[in-house]
């Protein structure tokens, strides 16, 4: 079996790279499942960030979130850590799984976004808020990688106007250039649920 997960990883990865794919990760548990894919429109760096085109999608029991986005980035720092903001806009999608009578919705949407990112003791850090005007939606992420060490803790926060979850995990390398693992721990209406993801990262 691992000789064929690392063929299917391998392969994703050339597929990824061929169709201009920079960031995708997926993650799923019992009650919840969200997906992302990030690309760069030119090549990129801390001091001349690309602008971004992204895709999301977010499925929970009482209801799905989708959205495709453009987002324009510029330095603000990049010594020692870098600090970009983005400013976009959006398409974006609701649809209501619940017996409740809320309407489902479709709207053109503001966002904005913040990143910060560099060294930091014994490794190095990462940081993203994000926030849209469609359903009052924001997430903000961080992690740390230590230095010499193939798992990376992590945390992120997304809030939906219907739903809002909190995660602590950790990214682990999968031996491949870019490929990461994901495993840990969603807690979402009071309730605490496991989940297992998979990261690409080219950035």
């Amino acid at each position: 079996m691992r000789p064929l997960a690392l063929a299917a990883l391998t392969s994703a990865a050339s597929i990824a790279q061929a169709v201009g794919i920079d960031y995708a990760q997926a993650d799923t548990s019992s009650t919840a499942t969200t997906a992302v894919v990030v690309s760069a429109l030119s090549p990129t760096n801390a001091a001349t960030p690309s602008p971004l085109v992204s895709a999301s999608y977010a499925r929970w029991h009482s209801g799905e979130a989708a959205g495709i986005g453009y987002t324009y980035r510029w330095a603000l720092s990049n010594q020692p850590q870098a600090w970009v903001v983005g400013a976009g806009v959006g398409a974006n999608s609701f649809r209501n799984r619940s017996s409740s009578n809320e309407d489902d919705e479709a709207a053109v949407s503001a966002r904005a976004q913040s990143e910060w990112f560099g060294p930091a003791p014994g490794g190095s850090d990462y940081a993203l808020v994000q926030a849209a005007s469609f359903r009052r939606t924001w997430l903000a992420t961080a992690q740390y990688a230590p230095v010499g060490v193939p798992i990376a803790p992590e945390w992120t926060r997304y809030h939906e106007r219907d739903y809002q979850a909190t995660t602590f995990g950790v990214r682990i390398s999968t031996g491949l250039p870019r490929w990461f693992l994901r495993i840990g721990v969603t807690r979402a209406e009071g309730v605490s649920r496991p989940y297992i993801g998979v990261a690409y990262n080219a950035f």
